[in-house]
């Protein structure tokens, strides 16, 4: 059984004037929101075994306030082609990983939701619904497949078990 995790990164900045894109740093929101969603992520043991970054400043910053503090970040492999690359792009990197059961994959919209979209075949029908709809910022979702290699991975074959957005999480 293998598990992926995708993550949009958390809601970031736009109110920097002259910083470019793959610069934008998280807004208080974005980081307000990390530790609600890493605490989910500890109570229901959801540990990727590696972790698949853009190098986008927004998502080293969701990937850094995810792992500080609950538990030892696993290892991360930093991607260009999560940030300037579309949807295949994103499963060619799933489908080359050799080992791990578990690989987290942290992305921007609209690849993460496409991605999510295709892969996830069946699930509880609240989470399913709320997928077709949109992948907000700093959104989860957890899909499993029944293979044994990432590469056999196909676009409608995975479960989707969860389905977390943080405005879900806040008080």
């Amino acid at each position: 059984m293998l598990r992926l995790f995708i993550l949009r990164h958390a809601k970031s900045s736009w109110g920097t004037a002259g910083v470019a894109d793959v610069q934008r740093p998280l807004n208080e929101r974005g980081i307000r929101d990390l530790p609600r969603i890493a605490a989910v992520m500890a109570k229901r043991n959801y540990q990727p075994e590696i972790v698949y970054c853009s190098s986008a400043n927004r998502t080293r910053m969701t990937l850094n306030g995810l792992f500080s503090g609950h538990v030892a970040p696993p290892p991360v492999i930093y991607s260009d082609l999560l940030y300037s690359g579309g949807m295949q792009d994103y499963l060619r990197i799933i489908a080359a990983h050799k080992s791990p059961e578990s690989i987290m994959i942290i992305g921007h919209n609209p690849c993460v939701h496409m991605l999510a979209a295709h892969l996830a075949e069946q699930g509880k029908t609240s989470k399913m619904d709320e997928l077709a709809i949109k992948y907000p910022t700093g959104t989860l979702s957890v899909i499993d497949f029944d293979f044994k290699e990432w590469s056999q991975i196909q676009d409608n074959k995975g479960t989707l078990i969860d389905f977390i957005c943080p405005r879900s999480l806040r008080d």
